[in-house]
Formats: structure tokens, C-alpha cells, sequence
């Protein structure tokens, strides 16, 4: 028989699991409960990381103030308990927030403070090497944002030295298209166009959560339009759409078009803009329909489950 402590550990892995395949809201019930089992268990540090994904989680789906709540609540209890080395898991879910919001002065400001609990407090806390990447990608990209180019390359050079001394590899999409975007942006283009099938090889074999794969489609969808090579622009769209279409996810389908619209918007081509803006609201009511078939489906289970559990002579 599983003990509690396994339990609430199959709930996390779950939860996260769920998040990281973009299906928010069954990831947050399940993350709950964890929360709710390590608060039970007196697991500070596994009820702090239960918050860190509820954080992620609201913060994907834009609900920034439960967000915001989480990670407060997350400081206060690392403050009270005197738990250093943590606090950089909240930083950089608020920096993450900031910078798909595009206020990268905000982001960059959380994502300073992320890297700096981590140099001065990482090995107090159950900290990986990959804390430290995804801190530096994420300043990496945001000072690139800002046209601060010095500051870019050398966030991008500590995440490559990173990724390359630990044998990391589940941020090679990143790494790529911003050294992608980086050269483009200092007018280097060749260093692009030298690098296409590495980019390509990127795309197709990236294994990170979905919202950090579709920031770096986007970053590379917009370096190809800067570059006026909206064929090969398309061409990433496309690709992003045709995986969405085998896996069946709406969602992913959804994202593809708004990249077509972005890329006929900045080429020009009016018609195919106006399709795109048409095929979004289709792929907008298909992923309605679907979520509220999945809500429907959960509803009757949880009704059936409670019904299972009533005794006969109430109902």
C-alpha cells in the first residue's frame, strides 16, 4: 500500500505533468492536493514546490494575481521557516510572466533576482544546474528584447557554457534561436542562414513544456520576418500546425494560425491575413468545444464518484 508521502508525490508528478502538456486545470486539482497532503505531512519543502507549480500553472493560464498570491505566499513561508535557495523558483515564474506580457524591464528586474538567490544561496536549497540555464535564457531573451545586445550575448554565453558543462539539453531550442536571433539583430545574417539546419533539427526535437516551445517559435518566427524570409517563417507555422493537427491539439492549432497572422500581417499579404484572422476564430470556438466537452466529462465523473459514495437510502 502506498504511503501518504507517495501518494502526494504522484499527485506533484502528475500535476506537473499535466502543466507541462498544457493541461492546466486537471495539473492545478492535482497539484492541490498534493499541497494540500504535504501541508498535512508538515513537507515545507514539497509544499513550497507544490506552490512554485500552482504559480507556473496560473500564470499560464494569465491569471496573474492568483499568481502573484502564490509566490507571496511562498515567500512569507520560506522567510518564516529561515529557507534559503528557493526563492528563485518565484522570481523567475513572475519573470516569465513579465515577458510574455513583452515588459522586459520588469523581467529583467525578477530575473536579476532570481540569478542572484541562486549565487548566493543555490547550494542551501535542492537546486539543479538547470535552475541556473533557465535563469540566464530567460535574461538572455529579455535583454535581446530590449536591444541590449552586450548584456544578451553574455547571458546567452553563460547559459551555452552551462547547458554544454552539464551535459544539458532540454533547452537546445532556446539556445539556438536566440544565438539565431542575437546575430540577426547585430547584422549578422549569415551566421543565420549557416545555422537553418540546426534550427530545423531545434524545432523538431525539442522536449520542453509548451509555452516555453511556442516563445521560441515565436522568437524565431520573428527573426525570420525581420529578416523579410516570411517563406520560411510560414514554414515554422506550418510545421507547429501539422503537430497540432496529429496530436489533435486545438490548442496548438490555435497558436499556429495567430503566428500567420503575425507573418501576413508584417508581409503584406492582405488576403491571407484576413483567412488567418477567419481560421483563428474557428480554432478559437474548436478549443471552446473541446474544453467545455473535458469540463462536461468532469463534471459527470465527480457527480457519478459522489454518488457511488452516498448511501442508498438518500438517494
Amino acid at each position: 500500500m502506498a504511503s501518504t508521502q507517495q501518494i502526494a508525490k504522484e499527485y506533484y508528478d502528475k500535476g506537473m505533468s499535466l502543466v507541462r502538456s498544457n493541461n492546466i486545470e486537471m495539473g492545478i486539482n492535482n497539484l492541490n492536493m498534493a499541497k494540500s497532503i504535504y501541508e498535512e505531512l508538515g513537507d515545507t519543502v514539497q509544499y513550497i514546490l507544490a506552490l512554485r507549480g500552482l504559480a507556473v500553472a496560473y500564470g499560464i493560464m494569465g491569471y496573474d494575481t492568483k499568481m502573484l498570491y502564490k509566490c507571496l505566499d511562498a515567500f512569507a513561508l520560506l522567510d518564516k521557516n529561515g529557507i534559503k535557495g528557493a526563492k528563485h523558483l518565484f522570481y523567475t515564474t513572475i519573470c516569465n510572466r513579465y515577458m510574455i506580457l513583452e515588459d522586459y524591464d520588469s523581467a529583467i528586474n525578477y530575473g536579476r533576482m532570481a540569478l542572484q538567490d541562486l549565487e548566493d544561496h543555490g547550494e542551501e536549497f535542492d537546486n539543479s544546474p538547470s535552475n541556473y540555464l533557465t535563469a540566464c535564457l530567460n535574461l538572455a531573451y529579455s535583454y535581446l528584447h530590449m536591444n541590449r545586445f552586450n548584456d544578451a550575448e553574455t547571458y546567452i554565453k553563460r547559459a551555452s557554457e552551462i547547458a554544454k558543462k552539464n551535459d544539458l539539453h532540454s533547452h537546445d531550442l532556446s539556445l539556438t534561436v536566440l544565438n539565431a536571433s542575437y546575430h540577426h539583430k547585430i547584422g549578422d545574417d549569415k551566421y543565420v542562414y549557416d545555422h537553418i539546419e540546426e534550427l530545423v533539427s531545434s524545432i523538431k526535437g525539442a522536449n520542453i513544456t509548451i509555452n516555453d516551445y511556442l516563445e521560441d517559435i515565436k522568437l524565431i518566427i520573428e527573426t525570420f520576418c525581420s529578416m523579410k524570409e516570411y517563406d520560411k517563417a510560414e514554414a515554422v507555422a506550418q510545421s507547429l500546425e501539422s503537430y497540432g493537427t496529429l496530436a489533435g491539439d486545438f490548442y496548438l492549432k490555435l497558436q499556429a494560425t495567430r503566428f500567420y497572422m503575425m507573418i501576413y500581417k508584417d508581409s503584406g499579404e492582405n488576403e491571407k491575413y484576413h483567412q488567418a484572422c477567419v481560421q483563428y476564430a474557428e480554432n478559437s470556438i474548436a478549443l471552446s468545444s473541446k474544453e467545455a466537452a473535458t469540463h462536461l466529462q468532469e463534471m459527470d465523473t465527480a457527480i457519478a464518484l459522489s454518488i457511488a459514495d452516498t448511501p442508498i437510502e438518500l438517494l
